[in-house]
């Protein structure tokens, strides 16, 4: 049984739909996770505060609370399904190719959507 697991954990392709299982059991279970730093010292909740939940609530299927908790949540969880399924058929860690210009436009994104929350609240308050 040990020499499987040390198997399983030397195949790094595996982690996305780890990822994936932790995030789907978090809420039935109440799985440990890290809170915020910038809101525990400020009390100013960053561009990802209640990301997590939102992908959780996603991965649930619960599309409807997982939007008003954030809206990229329920594409984050889109993606890390993909991701699960293409590292497990390329039996890569990250097969994918990200350049400059997507990331750029994805914070820029991210923090527009901050903003205007910032303005018109966050759902817990």
């Amino acid at each position: 049984m040990n020499r499987l697991l040390l198997d399983v954990l030397k195949k790094k392709y595996f982690i996305p739909s780890g990822i994936v299982s932790y995030l789907y059991f978090k809420n039935y279970y109440s799985l440990p996770g890290i809170s915020c730093p910038l809101r525990q010292i400020t009390g100013i909740p960053c561009p990802t505060c209640f990301l997590t939940r939102s992908t959780c609530l996603a991965l649930q299927g619960d599309l409807e609370d997982s939007f008003k908790m954030h809206i990229f949540g329920p594409f984050i969880a889109l993606f890390l399904i993909f991701w699960s399924i293409k590292s497990f058929k390329t039996k890569k860690f990250f097969p994918f190719s990200m350049n400059e210009k997507f990331l750029i436009i994805f914070a820029f994104s991210l923090l527009i959507y901050w903003i205007f929350r910032m303005f018109y609240g966050f759902p817990l308050g």
